[in-house]
């Protein structure tokens, strides 16, 4: 899979930063073709009281140099993969969308509430866009449960005891 691993645990990396700062422990990477990470982001929706600053699009924002050809405006289409430890949201993956730039998703942890990949992917809106992204979902039981305990953990320490990362394994 295309060290798929290797890319996942450099995103549970960055969820790991995330978790110290205070915020959601979800993070993520973006790798080129050649393997190497042009990229990381972590969410910093708390440690920078920004409800924008999800994990993909701190990732994307940091790929901007690699994505954009700013002396003749254009977007650079490189076939980037976005590695991250949770299913991207209905904001990240329209910024997914809308980066042009990633043809490949793969998270670790399924997200049965929030999750939008797998949703927005299945249509009908936008398709010949998504037909260009293909995804990985969850393909190790063992880093999905670890994000999912990061999560539950996350949520519990906040009083919250009844959250979906509490009580599902989907």
């Amino acid at each position: 899979m295309r060290d798929d691993r290797k890319y996942l645990l450099e995103a549970f990396m960055e969820a790991e930063k995330s978790k110290v700062e205070g915020t959601y422990p979800i993070g993520a990477v973006i790798v080129d073709s050649d393997g190497i990470i042009v990229s990381r982001g972590r969410n910093r929706v708390f440690s920078e009281s920004d409800t924008t600053a999800h994990a993909e699009v701190d990732a994307i924002r940091n790929a901007g140099p690699a994505m954009l050809d700013i002396d003749n405006l254009k977007f650079l289409k490189k076939g980037f993969t976005l590695y991250t430890t949770c299913e991207p949201c209905p904001m990240c993956t329209c910024t997914i969308l809308l980066s042009f730039s990633i043809a490949r998703v793969v998270w670790a942890a399924n997200d049965p509430e929030m999750g939008a990949m797998r949703k927005f992917k299945a249509g009908p809106h936008f398709q010949e866009r998504f037909d260009k992204i293909s995804y990985e979902a969850a393909p190790y039981r063992d880093l999905e449960l670890r994000q999912r305990e990061m999560l539950s953990d996350w949520y519990g320490q906040r009083g919250y005891s009844n959250s979906h990362w509490q009580n599902s394994s989907n």
